[in-house]
């Protein structure tokens, strides 16, 4: 599948390409740790069959190979060719692990059904959730697991750096997370999402994650590395050397004694079952 049979989604396939060569690879653990709640949330056991969907880099496809074993089998699929090429090659070793460029809004299928589906950080991103689900739930066997993790809410302290920056986006433009707007403005909308795709048995749970990072300078590589740049990429090529200053000076005053900068995140992890 490619992106060209929606804009947004050509957008966010763009955008990752772009971000392949730095995504989860500028020192800050985010992704590993969220990827590990996700599985364990999914209960995943050795010999189960895995769909990964929205892989990025691998981070849930590692953790899910670690808990279905070599007996197991798990496909990583996404829409940023970039993200593929760099994970096929870094997981080219496991004989049971495959990377395929793929559309969440057409998941493969997989004889009597995938055991589990995983998607982390990907279903607010999608121009049709609902349909997603619901071609995933289709993928599944009866009684088969989807879990998917959105964020929750942004810390407090740190919403200063969208208002640092948004007065140089063009007026058009609104929030700069896509999770920000409906339906998952909730944990009881991001369920009723699954409950319209024909999942049944929802339940949340909410962790945290403390981003750490070393400096300012850090920070807004961090922002670069991945899904933030598109905050970046908003602001006219004129301007983002004022708008990255406006920001790093709002971000200077989030700074602990020591210059260390933490940034709090909460994450749903939505577990489903097929019926």
């Amino acid at each position: 599948m490619t992106a060209a049979d929606h804009p947004q989604k050509e957008h966010f396939a763009d955008l990752f390409h772009r971000s392949a060569g730095t995504y989860d690879a500028v020192g800050v653990d985010f992704f590993a740790p969220l990827a590990s709640a996700l599985v364990a949330r999914a209960g995943l056991a050795p010999g189960m069959s895995v769909l990964d969907v929205g892989t990025g880099t691998g981070a849930s496809l590692r953790a899910a190979r670690a808990a279905v074993g070599p007996a197991g089998e798990v496909l990583g699929i996404d829409l940023a060719p970039g993200m593929v090429e760099r994970t096929s090659r870094e997981m080219a070793d496991l004989p049971n692990v495959t990377v395929a460029l793929g559309d969440a809004e057409h998941p493969p299928s997989r004889p009597g059904g995938w055991d589990a589906a995983i998607a982390a950080l990907l279903l607010f991103y999608l121009p049709d959730p609902v349909g997603a689900a619901t071609r995933i739930r289709e993928v599944l066997r009866p009684g088969g697991v989807f879990v998917a993790s959105t964020f929750d809410g942004p810390d407090d302290r740190w919403r200063i750096v969208e208002s640092a920056i948004s007065p140089f986006w063009p007026p058009a433009d609104g929030p700069s997370h896509p999770s920000a707007a409906s339906p998952f403005a909730t944990v009881e909308s991001t369920e009723d999402l699954l409950r319209q795709a024909g999942f049944v048995d929802i339940d949340t749970v909410v962790i945290e994650h403390v981003n750490v990072y070393a400096s300012v300078d850090h920070w807004l590589e961090w922002t670069w590395s991945g899904g933030a740049r598109g905050m970046w990429e908003r602001v006219p090529a004129a301007d983002l050397e004022a708008a990255q200053s406006a920001a790093g000076e709002v971000v200077s005053t989030l700074a602990n004694d020591d210059g260390m900068l933490e940034e709090r995140f909460r994450i749903r992890l939505t577990r489903a079952i097929a019926p």
